[in-house]
């Protein structure tokens, strides 16, 4: 797969949140429009699916990295400098993608929230259909989101308090290389800085499969509910139709107008 850059995604991601105005705040209902959201998101969670997997696989190869890392560190006792400035680099891309995948949790979060209050019989089709898998939160993608958001926060706080920094702090690339190289001067900082990347690698591997998994149930579930929804309605219509089609109104005949006879 070519190789997408961390702004490219981010940028995808705003588009998509912009797109979300479909449904209005005020929850106006527009079956074409709706439909038009509704299979749009499923195509950009496709999009964002692959983009995952990527990135996955990526994190994956920086996590072996990281370890060949901590093996030249018990080998040598200190990195050299080509080898640090790899590192470094890696680090911030790291961050960056731990960045990327908090703001598809927002984003798709955001997008569920609003699917649930346009269509009030979702909750008990999510009900229904938690009832036949074998975990009740295989379907509760609020409750999904909050854990993994919740779980790389906590998880990359951790790992960085060693050398004093936080989440947040791996926005700010320049704030991060700053700390790193402070890091540089010792075999005890690189080490440290190593081991805390190590664990954010490892915590997203697993993190970004499971948000592939989310995004794409969730997508699944919602058009398959739309879609059933939609066939409700036509046939709803389709029976209406057939009634007023069949219905007697004149006024010289047998019947009052307004009143329907059936032949």
């Amino acid at each position: 797969m070519k190789k997408i850059t961390i702004s490219t995604i981010l940028a995808a991601v705003l588009m998509t949140t912009q797109s979300f105005a479909l449904f209005g705040y005020d929850i106006v209902y527009d079956p074409v429009q709706t439909g038009k959201a509704i299979i749009e998101y499923g195509k950009q969670a496709e999009r964002w699916g692959k983009t995952i997997e990527h990135y996955r696989k990526e994190v994956e190869s920086m996590k072996n990295q990281f370890l060949s890392y901590k093996m030249m560190l018990q080998n040598i006792g200190k990195l050299p400098e080509t080898q640090w400035n790899e590192f470094q680099k890696q680090f911030i891309e790291l961050g960056k993608i731990v960045d990327f995948g908090e703001s598809i949790n927002y984003s798709s979060a955001s997008y569920d929230t609003k699917f649930n209050q346009l269509f009030k019989g979702y909750d008990k089709y999510l009900a229904d259909a938690a009832g036949k898998t074998t975990s009740q939160n295989a379907v509760d993608f609020q409750t999904q989101y909050k854990k993994l958001s919740t779980s790389t926060r906590d998880t990359v706080n951790g790992a960085l308090k060693s050398f004093g920094l936080q989440a947040k702090d791996l926005k700010n690339d320049e704030a991060t290389m700053k700390q790193l190289q402070a890091l540089s001067s010792s075999a005890v900082g690189q080490k440290a800085a190593i081991q805390a990347a190590n664990e954010i690698a490892l915590h997203q591997t697993h993190t970004l499969k499971k948000l592939q998994q989310t995004i794409m149930t969730q997508a699944n579930m919602q058009g398959e509910f739309y879609a059933a929804q939609n066939t409700k309605e036509e046939l709803q219509r389709a029976h209406e139709k057939a009634f007023m089609g069949k219905a007697d109104f004149s006024t010289g005949g047998k019947y009052k107008k307004n009143t329907r006879y059936i032949h």
